[in-house]
C-alpha cells in the first residue's frame, strides 16, 4: 500500500484548557486533539519499600548538570510514543535555562550506560510541593516493572525535603495504566480538565510517525468530546 500523503503543517496555535462541560458544549476544530487531564496529589510518602534495580542497572540524579543536547535525545523517545509536545513549544533559551535550574530533578535510569527512561521533578519550592513534570521509559523496557523501581525511588528523593506535596497529572493520551498506577502510590484525584491543542504531527513539532497508536487529528471540524484518544 502507498505512503497517504501528509498533509502541509499548520500553522500553530494556542492550546486552550476548559472544564468537562465546555469541552462537551464546543466541537472539536480541523487539526486539533483533545485529552482529559486528571490532576492528581500526594501528601505523605509511599508505603513501598524502594526496591533492588535490577543488575547492570543504574539510577543517576541530576540538578541543573545536563543540556537539553544530551537529554532531549532520550526525551523523544520517551515522549514522542505519547505525543509530549509541550516542552517542545518552548523557545531553546528557555529549555537551556530550565535544564540548567538545580531546582530541576532528573532521575536518569540506564542499563549498561543505555538510558531506558526518567523521571523530572521541579523541586524549586517545597513549601509549596513538588512537581512531577515528566516520568516515562523508552519503549523497549516496559513491563518489565523498572518503572515501579525508577518512580518510588524519585518520590523518596522528593519526600526527603518535606515538601507540602508531589503533584503530577496524567491524560487520556497517556497509559490507560497510568491512572491505576499512581493511586497505588497514593496520589488521589484532586480536578479534571480537558485540553485542546494542535496535533503536534501537523504543524511539525513532531514527525508524522510519532504517536502511531493515536489517530492523525482530520482537518475538519468534529462533535464535542472529552478527548480524541
Amino acid at each position: 500500500m502507498p505512503d497517504l500523503p501528509v498533509p502541509p503543517p499548520l500553522t500553530p496555535t494556542p492550546s486552550v484548557s476548559m472544564t468537562l462541560a465546555e469541552a462537551m458544549a464546543r466541537p472539536i476544530p480541523p487539526g486539533r486533539l483533545r485529552e482529559t487531564v486528571t490532576y492528581m496529589e500526594c501528601h505523605q510518602p509511599p508505603e513501598q519499600p524502594q526496591p533492588p534495580l535490577p543488575p547492570g542497572v543504574t539510577l543517576a540524579r541530576h540538578a541543573g548538570t545536563l543540556t537539553w543536547a544530551d537529554f532531549g535525545p532520550l526525551f523523544h523517545a520517551v515522549g514522542d510514543p505519547w505525543l509530549w509536545r509541550d516542552r517542545l513549544l518552548w523557545p531553546r533559551e528557555a529549555i537551556d535555562a530550565h535544564m540548567a535550574d538545580p531546582g530541576i530533578v532528573i532521575h536518569l535510569l540506564a542499563r549498561d550506560g543505555q538510558p531506558l527512561g526518567f523521571c523530572e521533578m521541579d523541586r524549586r519550592d517545597p513549601a509549596d510541593g513538588v512537581s512531577v513534570l515528566y516520568f516515562g521509559l523508552v519503549p523497549r523496557a516496559i513491563g518489565g516493572g523498572l518503572g515501579r523501581a525508577l518512580f518510588i525511588h524519585a518520590l523518596a528523593d522528593a519526600w526527603a525535603e518535606s515538601p507540602a506535596c508531589v503533584r503530577l497529572n496524567t491524560c487520556t493520551h497517556d497509559s490507560p495504566r497510568a491512572l491505576a498506577f499512581y493511586q497505588a502510590y497514593g496520589f488521589a484525584v484532586v480536578d479534571r480538565r480537558v485540553t485542546e491543542a494542535d496535533d503536534p504531527r501537523l504543524t511539525g513539532i513532531l514527525p508524522a510517525e510519532a504517536g502511531a497508536r493515536f489517530p492523525l487529528a482530520p482537518l475538519i471540524t468534529r462533535p464535542p468530546a472529552l478527548s480524541t484518544a
